[in-house]
């Protein structure tokens, strides 16, 4: 592999050279860097600054669905989703900016013939590689992929009773953990880097009597895991929420069954809801009950007991309105910031608020804060925590029409008070399955899919920055073109692979990537 210094002589000579010979002296530069580094060319797009255009992401004749986020290398991002007429898992990865890196612009990770799709898992570990777990037919496969593209190893992680609903997470020792159903209980299965399993028969969680089905997978400390169930008697008794510690040797040092998050109500049917670490070995739960319809936070902490009670602790004091779909945050002041979506029953009048809980009792009063207050309108839906500028911040689907849903993202401070309310997608269609990460330079990214209509799907992409505006994130010189802080042969490999074309590489802003980018390069990397 060629050192910094041996890059930077090797592009330095291409300025001695006439026209015809640097064009030759750049095509072999750029078949060699990219094949000593191993970056791929990277397509042309990024996240956009309109609010009216958003990144599509993967835009085709078919249903282009549920995305998925797990961390890139150089702050970029991996996304998965499913696409094409049999629900094929693809993945692709984006730098920092939202550019595609892969030449393909993204991989087919299994070609399937299913007619509906179910859940499934993304993650990614220390080394940037990927993993995805999946439904094929009856079994459950879990497929790695390297930071350029390439597919490392595909397995099946189900046993002979087959599995449902894959989920994946990677532990902090670096171990793949893939979970999902089996018959009525859920298995676990703990995998190496080259995908070897540590279990013969991976890790049974179950209930005699009861069905116990994995809802989601998250690491804890030491190895260990935390795996979320939905737990339940009869197809139409009350559903609650079991969490599981699983450690590195298969021990489970929880209760048998799982704890339980809650006793007092039900989960709405096919509802899973997802949760975060505590940071400190635990988990923060939230959920919505379905008769009534209200809004509830638990901390379960490492040694498997709830902290809010036996059933948690509603997100305010009233239920006259209902309250579903939350979602949670922690922010980095340690207290826990749920919002969700609000509704006057039998009225066309909706809303989205919050509730910031610090040691489990609410901070914005009883009833929380408006984030958008209740209003007649179509709906507003898909209340999604985030953190912005080190702040809070709340994306939310604000729908005037049945085709039509706006975007948008009320940013608070601690105190409650929405600071400013800003446009991120009005583009025209529907829009829902949103997902909020935290990006680098302390802005957001946020996904999602959507359509002209209610029926057709792709999926679309927005970064919003610590500023409050949308698109890429503020470079400190423009000749970082991954975004990761450095300027050095990662970027000079970006700028050769699209040489002569707009886009990435074209720092001087002329519309071509050409000598005077490079030479720009060159002095800031020397700089």
């Amino acid at each position: 592999m060629c050192t910094e210094f041996e890059v930077r002589v090797c592009a330095e000579r291409v300025f001695g050279h006439p026209a015809e010979m640097r064009a030759f002296s750049l095509r072999v530069l750029t078949y060699s860097l990219l094949a000593a580094i191993g970056f791929p060319v990277v397509a042309h797009a990024q996240y956009a600054t309109d609010a009216s255009a958003p990144l599509a992401i993967r835009a085709t004749t078919s249903d282009d669905v549920q995305p998925k986020h797990a961390s890139a290398p150089n702050g970029g991002s991996y996304l998965s989703y499913f696409s094409g007429t049999g629900y094929d898992v693809r993945l692709t990865r984006l730098d920092a900016n939202g550019n595609a890196v892969w030449k393909a612009g993204d991989l087919l990770i299994e070609d399937r013939t299913n007619s509906s799709t179910t859940d499934y898992g993304l993650a990614s570990d220390a080394l940037g590689n990927a993993y995805v777990a999946y439904e094929v037919g009856s079994s459950i496969i879990c497929t790695s992929v390297s930071p350029e593209g390439a597919i490392r190893w595909r397995k099946t992680v189900s046993f002979a009773a087959g599995g449902s609903v894959g989920r994946v997470t990677v532990a902090n020792d670096g171990f793949i953990w893939v979970a999902f159903i089996e018959g009525s209980a859920t298995r676990v299965q703990r995998l190496d880097v080259d995908g070897n399993p540590s279990f013969p028969l991976g890790i049974l969680l179950n209930e005699t009597g009861a069905s116990m089905f994995c809802a989601d997978l998250k690491p804890s400390e030491a190895g260990a895991i935390i795996v979320s169930c939905v737990r339940y008697v009869t197809f139409s008794g009350a559903k609650i929420l079991r969490a599981h510690r699983v450690n590195a040797d298969g021990t489970k040092p929880w209760a048998a069954a799982g704890t339980s998050v809650f006793t007092t109500g039900s989960l709405q049917f096919g509802n899973f809801p997802t949760f975060i670490p505590d940071g400190a070995g635990g988990a923060y739960f939230t959920w919505y009950t379905s008769s009534p319809l209200q809004c509830f936070a638990q901390r379960v902490n490492a040694a498997g007991a709830v902290q809010y009670g036996t059933s948690g602790i509603a997100v305010t004091t009233t239920s006259t309105t209902e309250r579903v779909s939350p979602s949670m945050v922690l922010g980095g002041d340690g207290r826990l910031y749920v919002f969700w979506s609000q509704h006057t029953p039998n009225s066309s009048i909706y809303g989205v608020f919050g509730q910031c809980f610090n040691g489990g009792l609410r901070q914005w009063g009883d009833n929380g804060i408006a984030v958008a207050p209740l209003a007649t309108t179509y709906s507003r839906t898909w209340a999604t925590a985030a953190r912005v500028n080190g702040g809070i911040a709340c994306y939310y689907d604000d729908s005037p029409s049945a085709t039509q849903d706006n975007i948008r993202c009320g940013l608070l401070n601690t105190k409650g008070a929405v600071t400013s309310t800003i446009d991120v997608a009005v583009n025209s269609g529907v829009k829902y399955r949103l997902l909020a990460v935290d990006g680098m330079d302390d802005g957001s990214l946020l996904f999602w899919q959507g359509g002209a209509t209610t029926g057709a799907s792709d999926v679309f992409g927005a970064r919003l920055n610590a500023d409050g505006t949308l698109g890429p994130p503020p470079a400190s010189n423009p000749a970082d073109l991954n975004g990761d802080g450095a300027i050095d042969a990662a970027d000079l490999s970006l700028l050769l692979s699209n040489w002569g074309a707009s886009g990435v590489g074209d720092i001087d802003g002329d519309g071509t990537v050409g000598a005077a980018d490079l030479s720009a390069l060159l002095a800031a990397w020397m700089a």
